[in-house]
């Protein structure tokens, strides 16, 4: 067992070794138009809002999706995809060397349909408490997004294990190989196991959220937990 947590731990470590230029060729994919997939992370955007009367700002993650045409040829509209669940999760470092001690949440909802090239946002919510509790940023250390449509996953890595150019968004810069994101991803499935149910969807969330953002889609209502 020793051996299996080295072996662990000496992949994770890849994923803190990141080099200055592999931050930079993220960067030159922000903000471009939709790729090859269905469904594009246009953006990823986190802060910290004060929800109604609660005490403590609460951590916003914001995912900006756009829509390519349906390519499904049974489809009733190739303007409307369906059926788009989105997964994301994020991990925080604690004073801990070790990711099994670090903190790992995990939140999912289903779009019910995206209108072709209209951006709509989906928000993830940390409760304040949590965020005071473990003394979390605004921004975690590393984040990911990942998409399915009908049951299929978009993918995030050509088959040589780089990051493809329409998923820049979706994967924190510091993970932007298959090499580095296989450990963390690990990582964060055993870790989110602690955490079930504390990063929410924002159709769980029931206090009023200040500064307004933008338009939402519609929800397929999963009220239980992501595991």
């Amino acid at each position: 067992m020793p051996h299996i947590r080295a072996l662990f731990a000496s992949l994770w470590a890849v994923v803190l070794t990141v080099s200055f230029a592999y931050a930079q060729s993220a960067k030159g994919g922000e903000g471009g138009a939709a790729g090859k997939g269905v469904i594009l992370v246009r953006d990823v955007k986190f802060a910290q809002v004060k929800l109604g009367g609660q005490t403590y700002p609460w951590n916003r993650m914001q995912v900006e999706l756009m829509a390519n045409n349906n390519p499904d040829p049974k489809a009733s509209s190739k303007k409307w995809v369906d059926k788009v669940k989105v997964t994301v999760t994020q991990i925080y470092k604690t004073e801990s060397k070790k990711p099994e001690d670090w903190n790992y949440y995990r939140s999912a909802v289903t779009v019910l349909t995206l209108e072709a090239n209209q951006p709509r946002s989906v928000l993830f919510y940390l409760p304040g408490d949590i965020v005071k509790r473990d003394q979390l940023r605004k921004e975690p250390d590393y984040y990911y997004v990942q998409v399915e449509v009908a049951g299929n996953e978009e993918p995030l890595f050509d088959a040589k294990g780089n990051l493809l150019p329409e998923a820049v968004r979706s994967v924190h810069k510091d993970l932007n190989t298959k090499a580095k994101f296989d450990p963390a991803k690990d990582a964060a499935d055993r870790g989110v196991v602690n955490s079930p149910g504390i990063l929410r969807p924002q159709y769980l969330v029931l206090y009023f959220d200040q500064p307004v953002v933008p338009s939402s889609p519609e929800f397929i209502r999963e009220d239980v937990p992501a595991r």
